[in-house]
C-alpha cells in the first residue's frame, strides 16, 4: 500500500454558511455550521486517505480542549497523526470562516500560526519509513528541510504546497520535486507567472504548477509547458479545493506522470467545490474506479 506522508499545518476549522456576508453591525444566523480539521497539509492528508488509505500527518495541536475537535475529524478519516507540538498548552490555530452560499465565495480569520513549534523526539529518518510520497506545506519549515533532504536521498517524491512565499522557503526548495503554487505564491524579485516558475527552475524545482482558482493551470516540466483545464462546476464551496488538489495529486503522481497527475487532481480539487466543507466530496469518490 502507497504510504503517504503529510507534515504542516493544521487548524481547527469552524465554517459558518450564509446567504450573504453580513454588513457592519449586522447579526447573521448561519444556514449551517460545520467544525472540521483544516489547514493545507491537513486536508490534503484526508484528500490522499480518501484514495490510498495508509497516511500520516505531523504537525501540531496540543491537548487543549478545542484542538480535539480536529484530533476527531482526522481520526475519523482514518489519519494517522504524529503529534510533535513543542507545547501542549498553546492553543490550536483557530480558523473563522464565512462562505457566501450565493456564490460559493469565503472569507477566513484566522489566528497566528508562527506561534506553534514541533520538536523530532527521535531522528527524522525514523518518519520515513515504508514512506513513498511527501507533502509538505510550507509550515514548521525546519523540520520540512530536515525530512525533505532525507527524502531526496531515499528516492522519495517532495511535494510543495505553495500556497504563499514564507520567509526562508529559499532553504527548501532544493529538496523539492513538485510544487503547485497558487497564484499567491511570489517570491521575492517575482512579477508574473512565469518569472515564479523560473525561480522555482532555477532552485532546482524540477516540476512547477501554477493553479489559478476556476482558469486553467499552468503547468512546466523539464522543458516542457501545458496549460491544464479545470472543468466547469455549479459551485457550492471553494473552501480547501487547492488542499484537496494537492492530497490528490500525491496519490496520483505514484502511478502516473506530471501532467496526467494535476489533470486527474483537478478533476477531484472540482468535484469537492459542488459540496459544502471539506468532506462531502469524499463520499462521490467511495466505491469508485480510483
Amino acid at each position: 500500500m502507497a504510504t503517504g506522508l503529510f507534515l504542516g499545518l493544521t487548524t481547527v476549522d469552524i465554517l459558518n454558511y450564509v446567504s450573504h456576508y453580513p454588513s457592519s453591525n449586522e447579526k447573521l444566523r448561519a444556514d449551517q455550521q460545520l467544525i472540521f480539521a483544516g489547514g493545507p497539509a491537513a486536508n490534503a492528508a484526508v484528500a490522499y486517505s480518501a484514495f490510498s488509505g495508509d497516511v500520516s500527518l505531523i504537525t501540531g495541536l496540543g491537548k487543549q480542549p478545542l484542538a480535539t475537535l480536529a484530533v476527531a475529524d482526522l481520526l475519523r478519516n482514518n489519519i494517522k497523526i504524529v503529534d510533535l507540538t513543542d507545547d501542549d498548552c498553546k492553543l490550536p490555530v483557530l480558523s473563522a470562516i464565512t462562505v457566501d452560499t450565493s456564490t460559493g465565495d469565503r472569507s477566513v480569520v484566522y489566528t497566528n500560526t508562527t506561534n506553534r513549534g514541533l520538536v523530532w523526539p527521535g531522528e527524522p529518518a525514523d518518519y520515513l519509513a515504508y514512506v513513498s510520497v511527501l507533502m509538505l506545506d510550507g509550515y514548521y519549515l525546519k523540520h520540512a528541510c530536515d525530512l525533505a533532504e532525507l527524502a531526496q536521498r531515499n528516492n522519495i517524491p517532495v511535494i510543495l504546497d505553495g500556497g504563499s512565499w514564507k520567509e526562508g522557503l529559499d532553504r527548501l526548495l532544493p529538496h523539492v520535486d513538485y510544487a503547485i503554487c497558487s497564484e499567491n505564491f511570489i517570491p521575492p524579485g517575482c512579477d508574473g507567472k512565469r518569472s515564479v516558475a523560473d525561480f522555482l527552475s532555477n532552485a532546482g524545482v524540477g516540476n512547477v504548477c501554477i493553479s489559478r482558482g476556476a482558469q486553467k493551470m499552468l503547468a512546466w516540466s523539464k522543458g516542457q509547458y501545458e496549460e491544464v483545464s479545470v472543468e466547469p462546476v455549479e459551485v457550492a464551496d471553494t473552501l480547501g479545493a487547492g488542499d484537496i488538489l494537492h492530497g490528490a495529486f500525491c496519490h496520483f503522481i505514484q502511478k502516473n506522470d506530471f501532467f496526467t497527475s494535476l489533470k486527474l487532481a483537478s478533476v477531484v480539487a472540482t468535484c469537492s467545490c459542488k459540496y459544502r466543507g471539506t468532506r462531502k466530496w469524499i463520499e462521490h469518490y467511495r466505491n469508485t474506479d480510483r
